[in-house]
């Protein structure tokens, strides 16, 4: 089940969902207080993935929430656009992890997925060291004076209205789409004001806000770097957030 190299490609699952391997690593998490736009949540820790994990190479879509959930939260709502390639949105955090639980137990049924596998939500630190792809700039592509044209190049942000179709940006060095702007993404953790740091970290377990990552179609560059965090209740549902899975061993 593992893979042999970042940014290995499998779709072999029923949904033909593109997942893309993130080997083990560490790496620093956060950002230093030298970049600009640095917020004190930000403040670098060094940590430990002792675990490679499939990465959703994209958003989950509506087609694929529609053939798992059988339900469309989206429609009529306002700034969405619909058809099966957009991203699902309105879905709160508990719905994305419903989403998970019920297609790690279909891929089970299938045959497709191991019992010591499972598909979930990235925990900050897996989120982060997806989008960053082995690099300590602001952006996977660049550093914070990165002109709003190359950020363009890689991200729905700023003024783009709604969030658009996935992948149709280009892809971070590790082959994942749309981990800047498009949609704000959900991440496993409760959010803590301090980064937790160390080997395999998680965040604490409880909270009132569930952290989130990668900024959306309306936030500025700022929100949109790597290491930028932002939180929101676990039963927030807005056109500005969706979510991608994880596929990992829960070994």
């Amino acid at each position: 089940m593992s893979g042999k190299r970042a940014g290995e490609e499998r779709s072999d699952n029923g949904l033909s969902m593109k997942v893309v391997w993130i080997p083990s690593g560490s790496f620093s998490m956060g950002s230093p207080t030298s970049e600009k736009d640095h917020e004190d949540d930000e403040d670098q820790v060094r940590v430990t993935l002792t675990k490679g994990f499939w990465q959703g190479k994209y958003e989950v879509t509506q087609s694929e929430w529609t053939r798992i959930m059988g339900t469309q939260p989206w429609s009529g709502e306002t700034n969405v656009k619909e058809g099966a390639t957009y991203p699902a949105q309105y879905v709160s955090w508990g719905a994305a992890v419903e989403f998970c639980l019920k297609l790690t137990e279909l891929e089970r049924r299938a045959g497709r997925l191991p019992q010591g596998w499972e598909y979930t939500l990235p925990t900050e630190a897996q989120w982060e060291y997806a989008c960053r792809a082995g690099t300590s700039t602001a952006y996977s592509f660049g550093g914070s004076d990165t002109s709003y044209s190359t950020i363009s190049d890689y991200a729905w942000w700023g003024n783009a209205g709604f969030a658009h179709q996935v992948g149709q940006k280009r892809a971070n060095p590790w082959k994942l789409h749309d981990m800047y702007g498009n949609v704000v993404e959900w991440c496993n953790d409760w959010y803590a004001e301090r980064l937790p740091g160390g080997t395999d970290p998680r965040g604490p377990s409880s909270g009132l806000e569930r952290a989130t990552r990668g900024g959306g179609w309306g936030s500025a560059p700022q929100f949109v770097r790597s290491a930028n965090r932002s939180k929101v209740s676990p039963d927030y549902r807005s056109d500005r957030v969706g979510f991608r899975v994880l596929r990992c061993s829960i070994k």
